[in-house]
């Protein structure tokens, strides 16, 4: 079995590769995200292989992202952000109004209670949305786990697609373009240093069960880096299309068991969710970009519903700032987990509380 699952895993790399050279070489967007995805699709979907791809393989490419991510945090980039902090907090604020509201059609067509709408449209917090439906006994798990995982298929599907459509011209503080690679800057001991920075930076997240852990150690060491020392850089285009594979195999192959149940009122609902929240998105930002200087891709990715990784490949590959965009969902991140989900929660247990007295 242990051989099978290895050929098995083999075979859906190589595919995968293949598939992703096949879009670079035409010059189609993001090849080395839609290549593993298209590659997933044809192991699983068409050669029928019960494919288990190793958490390891996919955690240590989120890790590479998350270097990358954080690299480009340089104390330029970190002055400009704190001069876009209301431009942060009010689009996550107005993003989740946005989903708030959403939820409302999405319980309408899906024919599910409150509790279920409401937790199946939050975007950003994918386990602490799961962690409250299995706490709430009104709350259909079954229905918030597919809607939430199901929306990594719109977001890297429709938001590439629009990102690519409003990338405009590259954008000055795209730091990564600027700055040297990694294996022109760094000796093997700063490596070393680094890696056992994210790994203790991870451990202490592990221990306190702080989400998006891969992503968030690797940016947290990469920032006191960059704040520390004068050696500025970014990966290689290689190490960031082997990243971008061995994640997004496991992405793939989650779309694909996830297109087996998607179907009737659910499929309906989940999609109706995605698009409104997607292009509610779009609007919104492009309304709001006449009171800052981001530019309109940049804002929207920092705005888009989905999760950091999948939205920061999209950034990489337009042009957008990628520490601008972190920003966004790094607050949203906080925002959910420190507020929004306490006040459902109290929310939800007065809702309770109310039927309870009333029957």
């Amino acid at each position: 079995m242990r051989n099978q699952n290895a050929i098995n895993n083999l075979l859906v790399l190589s595919v995968s590769i293949i598939c992703g050279w096949i879009l670079w070489r035409c010059h189609i967007i993001l090849p080395w995200m839609f290549g593993p995805i298209i590659g997933s699709l044809i192991v699983v979907k068409l050669f029928k292989k019960d494919v288990k791809w190793p958490s390891w393989l996919s955690e240590l490419g989120l890790i590479m992202l998350g270097v990358q991510i954080g690299s480009s945090f340089t104390r330029q980039v970190i002055v400009d952000i704190q001069s876009h902090w209301l431009s942060i907090v009010i689009v996550n604020v107005l993003t989740l109004i946005l989903a708030l509201i959403v939820s409302y059609g999405f319980r309408k067509i899906a024919n599910v209670n409150d509790e279920t709408a409401v937790l199946s449209v939050i975007p950003g917090a994918l386990s602490q949305m799961l962690v409250m439906a299995e706490e709430n006994k009104r709350a259909d798990l079954l229905v918030v786990s597919l809607t939430q995982t199901s929306r990594i298929i719109f977001v890297v599907i429709l938001v590439p697609i629009l990102a690519f459509l409003f990338q405009g011209e590259p954008e000055k503080h795209t730091d990564v373009v600027k700055s040297p690679l990694l294996t022109e800057t760094l000796h093997i001991e700063h490596i070393l240093i680094l890696i056992i920075g994210i790994a203790v930076v991870y451990a202490i997240m592990k221990r306190i069960n702080f989400p998006t852990k891969m992503l968030l150690a690797p940016i947290v060491v990469l920032i006191i880096w960059n704040l520390s020392t004068e050696r500025v850089f970014t990966l290689d285009a290689p190490i960031i299309a082997a990243a971008q594979v061995i994640y997004m195999v496991r992405v793939g192959v989650q779309i694909a068991h996830l297109t087996n149940q998607l179907k009737g009122r659910i499929a309906l609902a989940i999609a109706f969710q995605n698009i409104l929240l997607i292009a509610g998105t779009l609007f919104m930002v492009w309304g709001l970009q006449y009171l800052n200087h981001i530019p309109l891709n940049t804002m929207f990715l920092g705005a888009a519903p989905g999760g950091m990784a999948q939205i920061v490949l999209v950034a990489l590959d337009t042009g957008a700032d990628v520490a601008i965009v972190s920003s966004f969902h790094i607050f949203r991140i906080f925002f959910i987990l420190m507020l929004i989900a306490p006040l459902i929660d109290v929310y939800f247990k007065y809702r309770s509380k109310k039927m309870n007295n009333n029957t």
